[in-house]
């Protein structure tokens, strides 16, 4: 984008006939490029949501449309809350530079006029999340010679880019009625499932073989307080689905031989 501005000033002259004449005098033009709409700059992501733990690969991509040559060209990320970097990850038109950290911010390749670069990384969603959705943009440092004032350094964003972190934790905690027991004694175990994710889960299947030295009490299974007769810890049963925040508890008996 070019802003082009000229000037013209309206004037009378009295002609030697004595006549009046009404005449126009314009003025050069002169041009600014807009280097904002000419060096374009977007962010897009591999993905729109991750789990916690997963990686998503980041592009820019740096496009010089102006007429203008780009120097000490210089890409930077600032610290994602919720996300490290993937170390090793970052490519550059393709080629792969291990030791470049965009949270440090590196070096990139001039770009002429019509010139293109395309940068890679990679972020890893990390616990305990802290933010969610992780929300990132990039920043493009570069230089032009600008003909009227010389060297000047501009520094712009790019677009804004969002993934969703899903939690996608189950918890299990397991508890037996008493620490001493004796031979002809019974167990009872306690397990709570906890689905401490952001998503419901199905097909959740229980398993608990039955320790060494006991024997399963038969028709002691229950759900949530509910008695399942058929159930058996050591074969396995289906749970039914949890919500995310939603848990159950299974209980059993055994006797020890």
């Amino acid at each position: 984008m070019v802003i082009t501005n000229k000037l013209s000033i309206t004037y009378s002259a009295v002609m030697p006939s004595g006549e009046s004449a009404v005449k126009t005098a314009e003025s050069n033009a002169v041009g600014t490029e807009i280097l904002s709409y000419s060096v374009t700059r977007s962010l897009s992501c591999d993905k729109t949501a991750v789990f916690e733990g997963e990686a998503f690969r980041n592009t820019v991509v740096v496009t010089n449309t102006s007429a203008a040559a780009l120097t000490d060209i210089r890409l930077s990320v600032p610290s994602v809350d919720g996300a490290s970097f993937v170390v090793g990850s970052v490519k550059i038109n393709g080629v792969a530079q291990p030791s470049f950290d965009p949270f440090n911010g590196f070096a990139l390749p001039d770009l002429a006029a019509g010139g293109k670069a395309v940068i890679e990384y990679e972020l890893r969603a990390v616990g305990p999340i802290t933010l969610s959705p992780l929300t990132h943009s990039a920043t493009i440092d570069y230089s032009v010679a600008d003909p009227v004032r010389g060297g000047v350094r501009y520094s712009e964003n790019t677009n804004t880019v969002s993934v969703n972190v899903v939690a996608d934790n189950i918890s299990i905690v397991k508890s037996v009625d008493r620490a001493y027991a004796v031979r002809g004694e019974s167990l009872h175990y306690t397990a709570v499932v906890t689905n401490n994710g952001g998503m419901a889960k199905s097909g959740l299947v229980f398993r608990d073989p039955i320790p060494v030295g006991t024997t399963f009490v038969a028709n002691s299974v229950k759900l949530n307080g509910i008695g399942y007769s058929v159930y058996d810890p050591e074969t396995g049963f289906v749970l039914r689905g949890l919500a995310a925040g939603e848990a159950v508890t299974v209980e059993f008996d055994v006797t020890v031989d």
